[in-house]
């Protein structure tokens, strides 16, 4: 700091003997805050070429495919809904036979969609009734949006009930914390009935709430590994509209417009298999934000998004989503990807050496054990790679130093607590 007043002296050959011993110090000082060194580790197998193109244009195309209807199909569906929602009073003969007309329309999702976010929780509620009765599958997805956003307890129970209806398991998890609650406990223990018995699965008489949970979570363990249900929607999906809307939610613009990223996200994790080919297309995409949402929603879905381990496996090679990469293939299982994860135990790139201690464990790489062994105990790495080291040894088996280490930053709370739970969540998951 006694250098500074000198770089505004007259004098000429002060100035610079200051500006020379500032650059000195700055030098000095980097080399000082320089990542830990890592040695190279064994070169990666050749990996698939990485092909990219420009994407967004071509999703923000095939959104623009989906189409409202024409303007006198329009008033048809307009006057269908203001009666199917009770937004105008008639007789219950007349409203079953409008039910019916609109059910049966292949456009119905035009005035379904909006009545989902009306103002009036009974028209809500009524409208998730009406996406569930039209065996629509087509639907799951403005149900798996309101799904996030529904407020009303009762709505809820309604928006998963329709999702049940359709064929989408992933609203079986809202329905055991309705069991709690008095006011939603009788209609999700009806909801959950209907949607065991639609799936072949055997009830007991006079359950309780423990029966139906357990049964429940068993069902949603299927959905997770496999993101099939055992019932389907009774309108087979069109594909063409399927495609326009992933790609609407696909192409959700890049930057701080979080909101919409993460809505995408949420849709798309709960989607199971139907999302998958697309999201798989979209890895090649040009646009970076186009390549690493979609891998986080493949790594949401876990064994169901098995199908695009070949499309991601190229990502390794891609330094901007190698991380996203690495992760993805490890929740999805592929075993394939270890000769490839194990030199990046050894990586300059922090996350990437986390992601790689993390992977290997989940993978069951017996033989990494005694390099991520010399991750947790080099007391010159990143905190967050030994911690990422020490879930991975405990994912091998049991291990009394990495378990130390966790309760030690634990103890300390010199970690990121959520994140320490949800690594011991994850091991409690693997019943360790």
């Amino acid at each position: 700091m006694k250098c500074l007043p000198f770089l505004t002296t007259g004098s000429i050959a002060n100035r610079s003997a200051a500006v020379l011993a500032l650059t000195a110090l700055t030098t000095l000082f980097a080399g000082c805050k320089q990542e830990p060194k890592v040695e190279p580790g064994p070169a990666r197998p050749p990996l698939p070429a990485l092909t990219l193109h420009p994407m967004l244009e071509e999703l923000q195309s095939l959104a623009a495919t989906l189409q409202a209807p024409d303007d006198k199909t329009q008033k048809v569906l307009r006057d269908y809904a203001d009666i199917s929602l009770r937004l105008v009073e008639t007789d219950p003969r007349t409203e079953r036979m409008v039910v019916q007309s609109l059910l049966e329309h292949k456009d119905a999702w035009y005035v379904l969609e909006p009545a989902l976010v009306h103002d009036d929780a009974g028209v809500r509620q009524r409208a998730a009734w009406l996406c569930g009765q039209s065996g629509q599958a087509i639907l799951q997805l403005p149900l798996l949006l309101r799904l996030k956003y529904e407020l009303d307890p009762a709505g809820l129970i309604w928006v998963a009930d329709a999702l049940l209806k359709l064929g989408n398991d992933s609203a079986l998890v809202y329905l055991p914390p309705a069991f709690n609650r008095e006011q939603t406990a009788n209609q999700a223990g009806q909801v959950a009935i209907a949607a065991l018995n639609a799936r072949g699965v055997t009830v007991p008489d006079s359950p309780s709430w423990e029966d139906l949970t357990k049964l429940l979570q068993e069902l949603s363990d299927k959905w997770r590994a496999t993101g099939v249900s055992a019932h389907q929607a009774t309108v087979p999906i069109d594909q063409q509209q399927l495609t326009a809307r992933l790609a609407h939610h696909l192409q959700t613009p890049e930057g701080t417009q979080l909101r919409p990223v993460d809505d995408a996200r949420f849709v798309l994790t709960r989607l199971g298999t139907l999302a998958v080919p697309m999201i798989a297309k979209t890895l090649q995409a040009e646009e970076h934000y186009l390549r690493s949402m979609p891998l986080q929603v493949l790594a949401n879905l876990g064994t169901a998004a098995k199908s695009a381990a070949d499309a991601i496996m190229p990502l390794l090679g891609d330094p901007l989503t190698a991380m996203y990469a690495v992760h993805a293939l490890s929740e999805i299982g592929v075993t394939e990807t270890i000769p490839h994860l194990r030199p990046l135990l050894d990586d300059r790139d922090t996350e990437l050496r986390r992601e790689a201690c993390q992977a290997l464990g989940l993978l069951g790489d017996t033989e990494s054990k005694p390099r991520l062994e010399q991750r947790l105990q080099d007391e010159q790495e990143t905190m967050d790679v030994r911690v990422a080291a020490a879930f991975g040894l405990l994912c091998l088996g049991e291990h009394p130093t990495a378990l130390a280490y966790l309760n030690e930053r634990e103890a300390n709370k010199d970690y990121h607590e959520p994140t320490l739970t949800r690594l011991r969540e994850r091991l409690a998951s693997r019943g360790q």
